[in-house]
């Protein structure tokens, strides 16, 4: 896809036109900035869509306990704790009982700054929510806990040791991750996103945008939607933006938001 963008207008082949927006879990003010634009077209819009539903219950689901212990010596745990100290601030022992996956998240959002209280996914649906609008996900709670859980553990530990003995390489593709989201460089950053899931890439990107893109076209298109989602999962052949195309929906960029 040559045009490049996080805001795309979404058409169907019948129907009013919405806006498809590529959005990112983090706190960062240089993320944050892009909202004002984006507040008038939620305003206008009938309901609001983000990735996952977010009105839905979190109480944590009963999962198989996880613990780092069990996949390394209590020797190499102990480094790692140390190393992951040291290197991110992280205590180990605080998120030892999540999946490793999460874990990594925790890692990377480390390196970025925080000045706000929520991320930014979450303050454009609470932004949504406070104007009296529509709330709706793509995703339930209940799939992106399955979705997690399904994904070996085993693996994973492995490369969170790789990331305490070389905590520079997180912090370079964190840092790049981020300037490719606010230059709106959705190919670049699916690329990149591609390239750290490995094995996973079916998982968590291929099989995840069909359904979504699914859920899209099936749409009352007499209402008009602002949709957010993963920046990660708009661009590549399996991307959202492909999947719209294919069913016939027209797709056009907005172009760079901090030049809105």
């Amino acid at each position: 896809m040559s045009a490049q963008s996080l805001l795309w207008s979404i058409t169907p082949p019948e129907g009013k036109a919405s806006w498809l927006f590529g959005t990112m879990h983090i706190r960062d003010e240089r993320a944050y900035q892009l909202s004002k634009s984006l507040y008038p077209l939620i305003l206008a819009a009938d309901t609001f869509i983000g990735e996952m539903d977010m009105n839905a219950s979190m109480i944590p689901m009963e999962h198989a306990d996880y613990d780092a212990r069990n996949h390394m010596s209590e020797t190499a745990f102990k480094k790692l704790h140390h190393q992951l100290l040291k290197s991110f601030q992280i205590n180990l022992a605080i998120y030892n009982h999540l999946h490793p996956l999460m874990i990594m998240s925790v890692i990377s959002n480390s390196v970025l700054q925080a000045e706000h209280q929520i991320s930014l996914d979450e303050h454009l649906w609470a932004y949504a929510k406070q104007n009296g609008k529509v709330m709706m996900g793509l995703e339930s709670y209940e799939e992106q806990f399955r979705i997690l859980h399904a994904i070996d553990a085993v693996p994973l530990y492995a490369q969170i040791q790789k990331i305490g003995r070389h905590p520079s390489g997180v912090r370079k593709h964190t840092a790049r991750g981020l300037n490719l989201y606010i230059q709106g460089k959705i190919h670049e950053l699916y690329i990149l996103s591609k390239s750290s899931m490995h094995d996973l890439r079916k998982k968590i990107i291929y099989k995840r945008n069909e359904k979504m893109a699914d859920v899209i076209t099936q749409l009352d298109t007499s209402s008009q939607y602002f949709i957010t989602v993963g920046a990660g999962h708009l661009s590549g052949k399996t991307g959202i933006l492909s999947s719209l195309k294919k069913a016939g929906w027209s797709v056009k960029s907005s172009g760079n938001l901090l030049e809105l």
